[in-house]
């Protein structure tokens, strides 16, 4: 009998260690499910013009920012500058409606290659990215050239 008593007591403690474990990988889980899917390509969730962009955050950067940070958009207009900020890195800026006003600079996917999809100045492009604000210029990040 005490055999048998010693087996609950261990029973007891294995499925109270088993339940926290259980528990925990089953919140990872479902906090993995819906992180990894921000590295798929995602569809715009909206399509504006460069110099629209611009004016909007030139004019109400407030509104602006309620309209589009942090949502994907493709953006289209001529690529003004296109330069490597670091090894890999490369941004390509859309000239804004005038000159002196605010433009857009698109932080390119590591993945772009500038020997396989060369871009220049005074090129028409559609780039789409995620909106990350205004600093000097309207920011887009994590950004693919679609046409």
């Amino acid at each position: 009998m005490g055999f048998m008593s010693l087996m609950n007591h261990r029973t007891k403690y294995g499925i109270l260690l088993l339940l926290p474990l259980i528990a925990g990988l089953s919140i990872y889980g479902l906090f993995y499910s819906k992180t990894s899917k921000a590295d798929t390509l995602q569809p715009p969730d909206l399509s504006i013009s460069a110099a629209a962009l611009a004016n909007s955050f030139d004019y109400e950067e407030g509104h602006a920012d309620s309209l589009y940070l942090y949502k994907t958009i493709s953006v289209s207009g001529i690529v003004s500058r296109i330069h490597k900020v670091r090894p890999g890195m490369w941004v390509a800026t859309l000239a804004g409606q005038a000159p002196g006003r605010a433009a857009i600079d698109c932080t390119l996917d590591s993945l772009y290659d500038p020997d396989r999809e060369s871009l220049k100045p005074g090129d028409a492009v559609a780039i789409r990215g995620r909106c990350a604000g205004r600093s000097l210029n309207v920011q887009l990040v994590q950004c693919i050239i679609e046409k």
